[in-house]
């Protein structure tokens, strides 16, 4: 019987536990066995600040989902990062090959990933991940596997993704002191585009927008590779946070007018439009201009953030929205004004079995969480799932560093 693996989705507005049995390691598709929910408390915009209460907020979507995960002792867990401490770039390096046969292995581009983590990073930043994007061997461009391949002169073009350490001894502490042995920290825009982008999306190249609780997350693909992520610190909530203030009501009446009668087209809802919420009746237009304020700032951030990359404009396959902030109405018709793109919304596809209850935007991450802890699972010799155990070296290193022990 296939092992069991994990997922978490440490999320601002709601944390997400997701076991799921593997299927195929290789191709990281797994069939979800459990899905466990609790309100999120103790985090602000994707990160920890209240180590306590986000504990126990982990603990409560961990007992939701059946109690499996402190069970579940030596299996890949999977957790997902975000926030505003993130930063990335593009980068390459170059390394002789001085084997007697030349030919590239996968401890050789090993070497080259360790030697792209070296870059010049503040006091309190370590990389969380390498992501290869492609590799020139003896001057032949454009090489996307090269283990088993012939070369003097190896360079790697690569993508690097860092965070800061004390953030990221956060996460890990809220989720460790629930029990559970993190395997890999993953960047949430990552997890989410490998839950809803199929291979011909990035091979047409595309950008996957993840607009969360409280970030929204960015990831662009062009030819099949990552060029570009980011994470905006705006998300659902600021949009709920927004309407409570506009109308002068509590928060949690302004997220339910929200969740039941959000559209960011204001110039569809008439002016004298009421919505009720209990004994109480609200004007929609006013409520549907304060979400397309929120919206239209979201976006644009984006649309900057791609264009600040150089890459807005070689992305025909447009762009894909997903996670809870893709439910407003009229979110897909907003995103094709502001980033003058096509744009539509996604679910995660890589999942099967009695998968319907995360066939939904707001579980992206989730699912994609869990793909990269059946992928890692898959021990056997491969090819380009073989370095998927270096994009969760961040967690050993901070162990290391603050004694959580490995």
């Amino acid at each position: 019987m296939s092992k069991l693996v994990y997922g978490i989705d440490v999320g601002t507005t709601k944390i997400v536990a997701i076991a799921g049995r593997v299927i195929d390691g290789r191709r990281g598709w797994a069939e979800v066995v459990s899905v466990g929910e609790a309100p999120s408390h103790g985090l602000r915009r994707g990160m920890v600040v209240d180590r306590e209460a986000a504990t126990e907020s982990v603990a409560e979507a961990i007992e939701a989902c059946g109690g499996a995960l402190r069970d579940g002792r030596g299996s890949e867990v999977s957790v997902g990062i975000a926030g505003g401490h993130i930063s990335s770039y593009n980068t390459e390096v170059t390394q002789l090959n001085r084997s007697r046969d030349r030919l590239v292995t996968e401890r050789f581009v090993r070497r080259l990933e360790a030697e792209a983590r070296q870059a010049e990073l503040g006091e309190d930043e370590s990389v969380i991940h390498v992501v290869p994007r492609s590799f020139v061997l003896d001057g032949t461009e454009g090489v996307r596997q090269p283990v088993g391949l012939a070369a003097r002169k190896v360079t790697m073009r690569a993508h690097v993704v860092s965070g800061a350490i004390s953030t990221i001894q956060n996460l890990l502490g809220a989720v460790e002191d629930c029990g559970v042995k993190v395997s890999r920290v993953v960047l949430e825009p990552l997890a989410s585009s490998e839950a809803c982008l199929l291979d011909e999306d990035r091979g047409l190249g595309v950008a996957l927008i993840d607009i969360g609780g409280g970030t929204t997350d960015i990831a662009t693909f062009m030819r099949g590779s990552l060029t570009h992520t980011a994470v905006i610190p705006i998300g659902g909530q600021s949009f709920s946070a927004d309407v409570a203030y506009g109308l002068k009501t509590p928060f949690e009446t302004a997220d339910q007018l929200k969740l039941k009668y959000g559209t960011v087209i204001s110039k569809e809802i008439d002016d004298v439009a009421a919505i009720r919420l209990g004994e109480k009746h609200y004007n929609a237009r006013f409520v549907s201009q304060i979400l397309e304020y929120r919206a239209q700032e979201v976006l644009e951030y984006a649309r900057d953030s791609m264009d600040e990359a150089g890459v807005r404009d070689l992305l025909p396959g447009g762009a894909v929205l997903t996670g809870g902030g893709s439910l407003l109405e009229g979110m897909d018709e907003l995103a094709e004004k502001i980033l003058g793109m096509r744009t539509k919304i996604a679910i995660p596809r890589r999942v099967k079995g009695n998968a319907e209850p995360v066939r939904k935007p707001q579980y992206s991450t989730a699912v994609g969480l869990l793909y990269f802890s059946a992928k890692n699972d898959d021990r056997r010799p491969k090819g380009k799932g073989a370095r998927a155990t270096s994009f969760g070296s961040i967690v050993t290193a901070v162990k290391e560093w603050f004694g959580f022990g490995v």
